[in-house]
């Protein structure tokens, strides 16, 4: 989970709060992006390996008017299949911290604008392993994702606000569970 801030999709947000309309709580800009992951590793040796995954970033946005029977709801998505670098410096037993940087292919699309492209990302984070081969643990990382792209699918009604970038830039912090095989 992390902070972003795409910028043509909150301008679009905004254009679809009444002009009469207030807000109450929160914000109509998307600002917080989840993210679910799924990958495995193999290392070559001690400190290098390669992590294959497959991620999926979205975005959720209510707005409730208040007073009135008008609730919107809007999704950002993104998947992202990609190929990281494992760069692992073991620190006795339990603790190993790593730095992972990666390329990723990503798929993304909003309210019918559609987008892709490949993006750039890096994770800095430990791994809390136990179990006799190390092969199950818990990790934290914080990862920087650049990820801006032109729209190249647009809805045949656009509406006044006209989205020209899908913008998954963003900084996570993301808490993995290593199962072990």
């Amino acid at each position: 989970m992390g902070g972003f801030s795409p910028s043509d999709v909150n301008a679009y947000l905004k254009s679809k709060v009444p002009s009469n309309a207030y807000t109450v709580q929160g914000t109509s800009d998307m600002v917080l992006l989840m993210s679910a992951d799924v990958s495995f590793a193999y290392y070559f040796g001690r400190y290098f390996g390669i992590r294959p995954n497959a991620t999926y970033l979205f975005s959720p946005k209510v707005i409730d008017v208040q007073g009135g029977s008008s609730t919107q709801t809007f999704w950002l998505h993104s998947l992202a299949p990609g190929l990281a670098l494992d760069l692992a410096f073991d620190e006795g037993k339990l603790a190993r911290f790593f730095v992972s940087p990666g390329l990723a292919y990503h798929l993304a699309w909003f309210e019918g604008y559609s987008a892709q492209g490949f993006a750039f990302s890096i994770a800095a984070g430990a791994e809390l392993s136990f179990g006799q081969a190390r092969t199950k643990g818990i990790s934290l990382a914080l990862v920087v994702r650049s990820a801006n792209f032109d729209v190249n699918s647009r809805p045949s009604s656009t509406g006044s606000v006209v989205i020209n970038r899908l913008d998954f830039t963003s900084v996570l912090f993301c808490v993995g569970f290593q199962t072990g095989i």
